[in-house]
C-alpha cells in the first residue's frame, strides 16, 4: 500500500461539504486500470479446476517469489478523491533482482492535498547500499492522458543511512501489508477459493477478512498505515473486504506470480470530525529471466 500525504487539519467550510461527499469512484480509483491479460479477473465457471484451492496456490506462488533472485516487478498505483479534484496520486515502480543484487525506482505525483511528489532510487549491490530521495515537485510531471511520467533529473546516489537489512526485506519480499499466512485470515463472505485456467495461466482472487475485529487485531499493521493515510481515529474507521487478483502460471518448473492487483475500500472520520471515503487500486506484472537486468542507466553515478 502507498501512503498519501494527510488533509490538512484547517479546512474551509466548503472544502469540508466536499470531503464529506467526497469519495474515489469509477476511473479515479483506478479499478478501471487496463491489464495486458484480457482473462484476468474476468472469471468464467466453465473454467473452474476441480480440486485446486486459491489460497494454497496463492501460498505456493509467494513462496517461490521468496526465493526468486531473477525477475522484475513493475507495479502502477493509483488513488484520487473526488474525481481528482481534491487528491490524487500516481506512482510507477520498477524492482529488479539480479542475484544478490537488488534495484528499485519509483516515481510518485501528486496533486491537490496530497503533498507525497517524490523520485526514489535504490540499489544494493550485495554488500552496500545507496538512495535517492528527491522531494522537489517541479523535477516531476504526470500526463494524466497518456499515463507518462517524466522526471527532469534524477540527481546522484548516496551511501543509504537506513536499515539496510529492513530495507531489503521491504523490497524483495514484502508484497502487501496484509498477512495472508492462514486460510481463517481469508473473507467468511466474500472468498470462494475457486481457481480458474484459461490456457497455461491460473486465475484467482484472495478477499481479505478486513472486519474490524481483525484490522484491529491481525491485521493491525494495515489498518495503522490507514489511519495515517486518513489522518484519523481508529472511532468511524470501515473498510471493505480488500481483494487481491492474480494470474499465476508454471515458470521454469514453479508456480510464479505473472500479475496481482490489489483493490481497497475505505472510510474514516478525519481530526477535523468530517468522514472521508476513499478507493485506490495497485497493480504489478512481475517478469522473469534475461532481458531485465540492472542496467548503467540505473545506476547513475555507480555505473
Amino acid at each position: 500500500m502507498k501512503k498519501f500525504a494527510s488533509i490538512i487539519l484547517i479546512l474551509s467550510i466548503s472544502l469540508s461539504l466536499i470531503l464529506c461527499a467526497a469519495g474515489c469512484g469509477g476511473s479515479s480509483g483506478g479499478a478501471n486500470f487496463e491489464v495486458e491479460d484480457k482473462n484476468f479477473g474476468n472469471y468464467d465457471e466453465a473454467n473452474v479446476v476441480a480440486g485446486m484451492s486459491a489460497f494454497d496456490l496463492v501460498s505456493e506462488a509467494y513462496a517461490n517469489f521468496v526465493q526468486d533472485t531473477n525477475f522484475v516487478r513493475e507495479e502502477y498505483f493509483t488513488f484520487a478523491a473526488q474525481n481528482g479534484r481534491l487528491a490524487s496520486r500516481n506512482t510507477h515502480l520498477i524492482r529488479k533482482m539480479q542475484g544478490d543484487k537488488i534495484y528499485s525506482q519509483e516515481v510518485i505525483y501528486g496533486t491537490g492535498l496530497d503533498k507525497g511528489t517524490c523520485v526514489k532510487r535504490y540499489y544494493f549491490d550485495g554488500e552496500n547500499a545507496y538512495d535517492i530521495h528527491d522531494t522537489a515537485k517541479r523535477n516531476v510531471s504526470y500526463d494524466k492522458k497518456s499515463g507518462e511520467f517524466s522526471v527532469k533529473s534524477w540527481g546522484a546516489f548516496a551511501e543509504f543511512d537506513g536499515d539496510v537489512e529492513e530495507e531489503n526485506w521491504a523490497i524483495k519480499e514484502k508484497m502487501t501489508t496484509y498477512d495472508i499466512s492462514k486460510r481463517e485470515y481469508m473473507s467468511k463472505t466474500n472468498h470462494t477459493d475457486k481457481v480458474y485456467k484459461v490456457g497455461d495461466t491460473y486465475y484467482c482472487t484472495l478477499a481479505i477478512d478486513c472486519s474490524l475485529d481483525m484490522m484491529k487485531g491481525v491485521q493491525r499493521e494495515a489498518m495503522e498505515e490507514f489511519l495515517d493515510t486518513l489522518s484519523a481515529e481508529e472511532d468511524g474507521f470501515s473498510i471493505e473486504d480488500t481483494t487481491i487478483d492474480f494470474a499465476i502460471a508454471e515458470i521454469d518448473g514453479k508456480m510464479k506470480i505473472k500479475i496481482w492487483r490489489r483493490n481497497e475500500k475505505y472510510s474514516g472520520k478525519h481530526s477535523t470530525g468530517i468522514t472521508v471515503s476513499c478507493e485506490q487500486t495497485c497493480l504489478s506484472y512481475y517478469r522473469y529471466g534475461e532481458g531485465y537486468e540492472i542496467l548503467a542507466d540505473d545506476l547513475l553515478n555507480l555505473a
